[in-house]
């Protein structure tokens, strides 16, 4: 494992100073909320944090806003079912661990979606914070929130005529609640209508799952989510620019 960018080890006067000065908004909350439901683990052992990505970017940022190392690694892994292929993983990380983790922990459980990420944030924390309600989230925050669930466990297909003509983002998960509620949350305070579609089955060594996706269009035949991809390609907004591109090129 190769360290990129490295930070001191955390100490009691190093974190009174960092959290005396990290001020981070509920925008900034919602953003590492999203990436926390796809691609952040809580584990309960040493309070840890730990984002890994086969993208360096959104894990630099991650690095950098809350002073960990990054760090690099190659390692042979199996990709999920139901392919099963064996490939050689680059894989990014960064890790916080014990009052940093939980600070990082409560602070983002509020605008967690996932009941699963949610339990695994509870049991690293020892205790339930309260959630978010449907009815107090706002429309930016829920923009900030999509961003990095897209980047996380979903993307952009782009439909090209002589232009780009229309937009596909799609989100992954075998948690069908949890796409129902993005779902919810998206027509509401967003008013974009989306989909849920199984995409396949797979089996798990506690049986056989479902993997859904949810999909939302923009386009000539969806004029009312404009909005919504215009918010995405703002700055600031989405942290991967592989992804970005995109949807700056359907915006354009």
């Amino acid at each position: 494992m190769t360290v990129l960018i490295k930070y001191p080890r955390q100490t009691k006067s190093s974190n009174k100073i960092f959290f005396e000065k990290k001020e981070l908004t509920n925008l900034d909350w919602c953003k590492w909320a999203g990436w926390s439901d796809t691609d952040i683990n809580f584990e309960r052992t040493y309070y840890r944090v730990v984002f890994r990505l086969r993208d360096r970017q959104p894990v630099e940022l991650f690095s950098k806003i809350f002073e960990t190392s990054l760090r690099y690694t190659e390692l042979k892994t199996i990709t999920p079912e139901p392919y099963r292929k064996e490939y050689r993983c680059k894989e990014y990380k960064g890790v916080l661990t014990g009052e940093k983790g939980k600070w990082f922990t409560k602070n983002v459980y509020p605008f967690l979606l996932d009941q699963k990420k949610k339990n695994y944030a509870a049991r690293l924390l020892g205790y339930r914070p309260e959630s978010k309600n449907f009815s107090d989230w706002t429309p930016d925050e829920l923009t900030y929130y999509l961003a990095t669930a897209l980047e996380g466990d979903g993307g952009f297909i782009l439909y090209l005529g002589k232009n780009v003509t229309s937009i596909r983002a799609t989100l992954c998960s075998s948690d069908i609640q949890y796409l129902s509620d993005v779902k919810y949350l998206a027509e509401k305070k967003l008013g974009i209508i989306s989909q849920i579609r199984e995409v396949a089955t797979y089996m798990t060594q506690k049986g056989e799952r479902t993997r859904y996706q949810l999909y939302m269009d923009g386009g000539q035949k969806h004029p009312t989510h404009q909005g919504f991809f215009q918010s995405l390609a703002r700055d600031g907004v989405m942290t991967l620019d592989r992804k970005k591109q995109k949807v700056q090129r359907f915006v354009n």
